[in-house]
């Protein structure tokens, strides 16, 4: 009898710890808010959605404009047609092709703790028309989101940084040439 309710224990202890990992998200913000890892999904125009939450990287540009990356796959609505890979691109790794959007701004949420973003202005025809992003309340980035919002409504000059003296792909100054590599996994 003991060894049932040990069973028991463990597949209810499984089942308890397989819950809670579905309701956990990944979320991560650098110290000055200016990146970030968080959920998204893409979306049309009308709010209906086209594709399934996925995990992004998200880092501010210069411009008032935000670079997002998903971590896995893609958020393109339609995989572009073409000839078969060639053995040698099949063989390099690369990444998910990052794209830049504006920060249109925060949308009402019914959802408690957390803040949903709405990103557009992406001009490729085969992205969504717009992203959402959700993110904690309490996280270091909806200040910086905040200020890309405002920025761009009120019709306010572009963020002091030039693409000229910022570093190579990041798009922000001081930063070292360890943060362009892409993070493992």
């Amino acid at each position: 009898m003991a060894s049932v309710l040990i069973l028991i224990a463990v597949i209810g202890g499984c089942g308890l710890m397989l819950w809670a990992s579905h309701k956990m998200e990944p979320h991560w913000v650098s110290k000055d808010g200016e990146r970030m890892i968080c959920f998204g999904q893409g979306m049309s125009r009308n709010g209906v959605p086209s594709g399934r939450w996925r995990e992004l990287r998200i880092s501010t540009t210069y411009g008032n404009r935000v670079e997002v990356r998903p971590r896995r796959g893609s958020l393109a609505i339609d995989r572009p047609t073409g000839s078969m890979a060639s053995a040698a691109g099949l063989v390099r790794r690369r990444g998910p092709k990052g794209s830049t959007w504006s920060v249109v701004g925060q949308t009402e949420t019914p959802l408690r703790n957390r803040v949903l973003y709405i990103l557009g202005g992406n001009t490729d025809p085969n992205m969504p028309d717009m992203i959402a992003i959700r993110l904690p309340a309490k996280s270091k980035a909806i200040p910086v989101l905040e200020a890309i919002a405002t920025n761009r409504t009120d019709g306010a000059p572009i963020r002091a940084t030039t693409p000229e003296a910022t570093t190579p792909r990041t798009g922000r100054p001081g930063t070292p040439r360890s943060a362009d590599r892409p993070d493992p996994g």
